[in-house]
């Protein structure tokens, strides 16, 4: 018996030599992955995390180990970049009970995650798996990318919106047979739009569509309402919904100016011009331009 005691005494020293301060296997891969406090100091904040793991499960429940955490940031070109998901704003989203694998198909068990695709166009365009008539629709438009193009000519192109980029990301709403949702898209005109046609966005005043939706009217248009959605196409394509070929047709659909019998070619050709272009117009009426010059005036001597 004491003979088998020394022996086992001998082994245990022999395991300490060999990974000093472990205790057990899974102490040891901590002791491997995590850097001393005095070695961390010398790591680069975008230096690769030294961790390779094991889900506990490939649903939500397992990515949010780390991504309900708020303090899941990294430092990238001199800004903190968060990579924390709200698991409540997922919860109420559309996609509540699509795993996170159903989007990220290209997810790879190690930290960071694959880090030779794009995920995030990856992400963006899982979509058209289960939404391929809206993809294909996508594909008619003038967002689609041309992906034959190089050199500058692709820098553009990777410019031009995927799905995520418009419908948003982990808190995608329901609108299909969902008033509240359409209402909730319907107030999103510049973060869905906007925000990349800056110059549309400012022009759009007019008193009774740009000027009355950026009041919050409800029954005013957002982009969409008049130039469509997937299959967006320039005004100056013939099949284009703006199209002036097409403008009547589009002004009286739905519950628009049908209801009140003006959507005429009269009155596309008086006030449809003043959608996008009321600056203009004011600018080229010469008693407008009269009365300001006397205004401007008058206020100069007030020293306005």
């Amino acid at each position: 018996m004491r003979t088998r005691l020394t022996i086992a005494a001998v082994l245990a020293a022999l395991m300490l030599a060999v990974a000093p301060g472990v205790a057990n296997g899974a102490q040891a891969t901590t002791s491997t992955a995590m850097p001393s406090a005095t070695a961390t100091r010398s790591i680069s904040s975008t230096a690769p995390y030294a961790l390779d793991f094991t889900l506990p499960t490939e649903s939500k429940a397992g990515c949010m180990v780390c991504h309900g955490d708020e303090n899941l940031t990294r430092l990238k070109a001199g800004k903190t970049v968060t990579f924390y998901i709200d698991g409540d704003a997922y919860a109420k989203s559309i996609h509540a009970t699509t795993l996170c694998v159903g989007c990220h198909l290209d997810f790879a068990y190690t930290a960071p995650h694959d880090g030779t695709t794009q995920w995030q166009t990856t992400a963006k365009l899982s979509c058209k798996n289960c939404h391929d008539k809206q993809f294909l629709a996508f594909g008619q438009g003038v967002h689609r990318r041309a992906v034959d193009a190089t050199g500058a000519a692709a820098i553009e192109e990777a410019k031009k919106p995927l799905c995520g980029d418009c419908h948003g990301s982990h808190d995608i709403m329901q609108i299909t047979d969902s008033p509240a949702g359409k209402a909730a898209l319907h107030k999103k005109g510049y973060e869905i739009c906007g925000r990349c046609h800056q110059e549309y966005w400012d022009s759009y005043d007019d008193y009774y569509h740009g000027a009355a939706y950026k009041m919050g009217a409800e029954d005013a248009p957002a982009c969409w309402d008049c130039h469509g959605y997937h299959d967006i196409l320039a005004s100056s394509e013939p099949a284009s919904l703006v199209n002036a070929t097409h403008l009547v047709e589009t002004c009286g659909s739905g519950d628009c100016h049908d209801q009140h019998g003006t959507a005429t070619d009269k009155f596309i050709q008086d006030a449809a011009q003043m959608i996008h272009g009321k600056r203009a117009v004011r600018e080229a009426n010469p008693l407008v331009v009269f009365f300001s010059r006397i205004f401007d005036g008058i206020g100069s001597l007030f020293g306005g």
